[in-house]
């Protein structure tokens, strides 16, 4: 039978049948078929009456049934399965059933039959018992199979099967009084040992029934081996009816003989599966207790030679103990020195940290005082210059043409000082940035790095113009004039992209290029600060720095910076120092 490595694939109603359980059915199948075939045409042949027949035929079938309900009871209770209770309460019943009928059988115990029975009681039995057992196969389908072991917290399983064998025998109770009472009321199937015209529409109804059951459980998706024997079973139940009670005339001839024949067949079918069934797993916990006695006597073996290893192990235990705590006294010394050195260290990092943020500051702070006076006073000088050459050049004698060209040589070169100051000026500190205001100066440092490189770069800003502080501002400014100017000089890109996000969370800043990339795990050249300059840049206003980039697929530079950062009031006072008159 079917193996599975979960304990609910154990079982016949969980399993999935393999190539010899579909062998085997079709095989039983195909006998079966093969011998109705040849029986068939002599069904009516009438045969002398076997009175021992019957009850030797509903004793085995009262036997079989209910030790079969009582094996899938024994399945329900581990598996609490809805669907084999249902099952086993349809065999208890039949079972029951091919009792009443053999009591009742006319002529067996009396001429009439046992338990008040009449003319037409054996028959309209018969009819309910094998018209109420594929009712109760089709409700066993639409219960549905159980997946697989009920949990730990399931109710007790007495009840239900209480409550399943109390119903099988009130269900056949009221058939059997139903037969035997109500007879009088139900239709003449029976004229003493012969069927009549009346049965052939009853016997069609219970026929089709039993079709329907063998057409549900076909039709059922992952058939299990349980579903595939009752698929055997409802086939050859559709013999049993076709040959003692369509084909033949009445009872004790060859149809009815045949017939009953292939009812005790279908009777032991799941019967025998169970069986054999129980058998393999007796057979397999055998195995397994005789594997665990052999694997209780290897423990017993290691656990002895466990203990001498473990006394050994203590004495050398003792030994390395007191060397370790010789050893461990002086790793104390070394880790108290290590930790104030670790602490030093701390210290003098934070120190440097804090250091580096103050030169910052002031140096920002320098480039703004430098760039305000290269754009106030020399670029303001040199103007009024170009305007005085200008007035000098307006009063020239028109015939004095080699001091005009001279005046217009220092015209150009003053321009071109006024040009070169204001460039200056605006590598140094872009003026824009305190006078006209951040967006206005991102604006201006994508344009100039455009107009300059030759590169096109596109700026997504959200909101549209955000609101930044110093010293938010000055250092999210940085970062991107010290990025474009490294995609300017290595990355060899034909696009750049921009774009920043201001929330009250943070703010979120990327730039993205397409250029040639490169290895983020080398070793960094000597005196390249570039990204180094942008980590410290984010750090400075408790920012985090990412970098995105592989050989031959661009990069991408990823900063994010809270909106509360400490270290506010210290570059604050740096940049606002800078701002005051200078001494």
């Amino acid at each position: 039978m079917s193996e599975s490595a979960q304990p609910s694939g154990l079982f016949l109603s969980t399993a999935l049948p393999e190539a010899p359980e579909r062998r085997a059915a079709c095989t039983t199948l195909l006998v079966s078929a093969t011998l109705f075939a040849i029986l068939a045409p002599f069904a009516a042949q009438q045969l002398p009456p076997m009175w021992a027949f019957v009850p030797v035929y509903n004793s085995a079938i009262l036997i079989n049934d209910v030790v079969t309900a009582g094996l899938l009871l024994g399945q329900f209770t581990i598996l609490r399965s809805m669907s084999l209770l249902m099952l086993a309460g349809g065999y208890l019943f039949t079972g029951l059933m091919a009792g009443a009928h053999l009591l009742s059988f006319p002529g067996v115990f009396s001429p009439t039959g046992w338990l008040g029975a009449g003319e037409q009681t054996t028959a309209w039995l018969y009819v309910l018992w094998h018209g109420s057992f594929p009712v109760t196969v089709i409700a066993y389908v639409l219960l549905g199979r159980p997946d697989g072991l009920p949990p730990a917290s399931a109710g007790r399983s007495a009840a239900p099967m209480i409550a399943c064998a109390a119903g099988s025998l009130v269900a056949a109770i009221l058939c059997v009084v139903l037969t035997t009472n109500g007879e009088p009321w139900l239709p003449r199937i029976m004229h003493g040992h012969r069927m009549t015209s009346t049965m052939t529409g009853i016997i069609a109804t219970v026929w089709l029934l039993n079709l329907l059951a063998l057409l549900v459980l076909w039709h059922r998706r992952s058939r299990s081996v349980l579903d595939l024997w009752l698929a055997v079973v409802m086939a050859i139940w559709l013999l049993d009816i076709a040959m003692s009670a369509v084909l033949n005339h009445g009872r004790f001839d060859l149809g009815f003989y045949a017939g009953r024949i292939y009812g005790l067949l279908a009777s032991g079918v799941v019967l025998f599966v169970l069986l054999f069934e129980n058998s393999k797993l007796y057979a397999r916990a055998v195995r397994a207790l005789e594997g665990e006695r052999g694997e209780h006597a290897l423990v017993l073996e290691k656990t002895a030679e466990l203990n001498d290893a473990n006394e050994l192990l203590e004495q050398r235990v003792t030994a390395r103990t007191a060397e370790l705590i010789v050893s461990n006294e002086k790793l104390q010394c070394e880790v108290q020195e290590r930790k104030r050195a670790e602490s030093a260290l701390q210290v003098s990092r934070d120190e440097l940290r804090e250091i580096s943020a103050l030169s910052a500051s002031a140096r920002e702070a320098e480039q703004r005082r430098i760039a305000r006076e290269l754009h106030d006073e020399l670029a303001q000088t040199l103007a009024t210059l170009n305007i005085d050459l200008d007035w000098i050049v307006a009063r020239i004698t028109p015939g004095d043409s080699e001091v005009t060209r001279k005046i217009g040589a220092m015209h150009r070169l003053v321009t071109d000082a006024v040009f070169a100051t204001r460039r200056i000026a605006s590598d140094l500190r872009p003026l824009m940035l305190d006078d006209l205001g951040f967006t206005a100066a991102v604006q201006w440092l994508v344009q100039t790095f455009e107009a300059r490189h030759g590169v096109p770069c596109s700026l997504s800003l959200d909101p549209a113009e955000p609101d930044l502080a110093e010293p938010y501002a000055t250092a999210v400014f940085r970062i991107m004039q010290e990025a474009l100017t490294n995609i300017a000089r290595h990355a060899g890109a034909s696009h750049a992209d921009i774009r920043l996000r201001v929330s009250t969370a943070g703010i979120a800043l990327s730039i993205r290029d397409d250029g040639a990339g490169f290895d983020s795990t080398a070793a960094r050249k000597a005196g390249s600060f570039g990204l180094v300059g942008l980590r410290e840049r984010a750090y400075l206003v408790g920012g985090t720095f990412r970098l995105d980039t592989a050989p031959g697929k661009g990069a991408m530079i990823e900063v994010w910076i809270p909106r509360v950062f400490p270290a506010d009031a210290v570059a604050d006072t740096a940049i606002d120092g800078a701002k005051r008159p200078q001494a």
